[in-house]
């Protein structure tokens, strides 16, 4: 699990089946980021089909696609980061939540009331690129 300091949104491993959210908080607590993606585009690695035989295959999918969801859920913005990194963070939620023909401010909305810390963390970032958008449209 992430470090106790980060806040997580649970609701999306709370959403999994018992066998799944065990495979799911394993997954969380030992891959990075990276490594889920390339198990959603390829093989997950075969230590989690035998160590979680009992995960029906077809729950695969969703379990990567929480477990994805949840360490974006603990990210925090600032300043520092660039558009281009929200831009891929906001990229790589659309891509778990599968939602690809929506906008930023859209993929907030839709997540507002049930993944609260989630959507958090997509409204620090929208924040953050509408100020500097104003900034950037002030000094013109």
């Amino acid at each position: 699990m992430p470090g106790t300091s980060h806040q997580l949104e649970r609701q999306f491993l709370d959403n999994l089946s018992f066998n799944a959210r065990l495979a799911a908080e394993d997954m969380l607590a030992q891959e990075p980021l990276h490594k889920l993606l390339n198990y959603l585009d390829h093989k997950i690695d075969d230590y989690y089909l035998q160590t979680y035989a009992e995960v029906r295959p077809d729950e695969w999918t969703d379990i990567l696609q929480s477990v994805i969801l949840s360490k974006l859920s603990y990210f925090e913005f600032n300043k520092l980061f660039s558009n281009d990194e929200i831009d891929k963070w906001f990229e790589i939620a659309k891509l778990a939540l599968q939602i690809s023909h929506t906008n930023q401010h859209e993929l907030y909305k839709q997540v507002e009331k049930e993944y609260p810390t989630f959507a958090k963390v997509a409204k620090t970032a929208l924040i953050i690129k509408q100020q500097r958008l104003k900034e950037a449209e002030a000094i013109k």
